[in-house]
């Protein structure tokens, strides 16, 4: 029987499983705090490690970034990503509350350039910043959150928008820049 008949007859899903549950324990060196139940997937790429606490049930899919050099991650239990998403607390401080959603492609930046005209881009020193998304949130597909926002719970970010302000709970949001366009019920 060939080496690929083998995998098949086992079953290439128990195969990746094993994997990302091995991946997992490797990973889990590197971060400040890491609960029950740490599934990855692969890759996922951790800058600043030491800085970074997640939860109980943290589960990705292909290539995430999360990042919290000179900043603060904490991320609650059960969290979701889809593939593609950045998490940068870099220079600032994210905190994701518990049963969040992250759809593909989503960037949360918590701090960004200055913007001064008499210094080159390159050389703007970053603005601190922070954001806080409470619990059972839904971000949707290539929403980007940017720094000083808090998502209140409940709410929902449709796809692409772009969130430079407060959410509050329950609310459905969408656009550039996002605005109110409904509510849970």
């Amino acid at each position: 029987m060939s080496y690929v008949s083998k995998v098949m007859n086992f079953g290439y899903s128990k195969y990746l499983a094993v994997f990302r549950r091995l991946y997992g324990c490797i990973l889990r060196l590197f971060l400040a705090r890491c609960g029950k139940d740490f599934v990855p997937g692969f890759p996922l790429t951790i800058t600043g490690g030491e800085n970074i606490k997640i939860g109980a049930h943290f589960r990705s899919m292909g290539h995430n970034f999360l990042y919290a050099n000179d900043g603060s991650l904490e991320i609650g239990d059960n969290l979701s990503l889809n593939t593609n998403v950045v998490v940068g607390a870099s220079q600032g401080r994210i905190v994701i509350g518990n049963n969040v959603l992250i759809g593909p492609n989503v960037v949360l930046r918590a701090a960004d350039h200055g913007l001064a005209k008499d210094v080159a881009m390159r050389d703007q020193p970053h603005q601190k910043g922070e954001i806080v998304i409470e619990d059972d949130v839904w971000i949707s597909a290539n929403a980007v959150i940017l720094r000083n926002v808090r998502l209140g719970r409940g709410c929902v970010v449709a796809a692409g928008a772009v969130v430079n302000k407060v959410v509050e709970p329950y609310t459905i949001v969408g656009g550039v820049p996002a605005k109110k366009i409904s509510e849970r019920s």
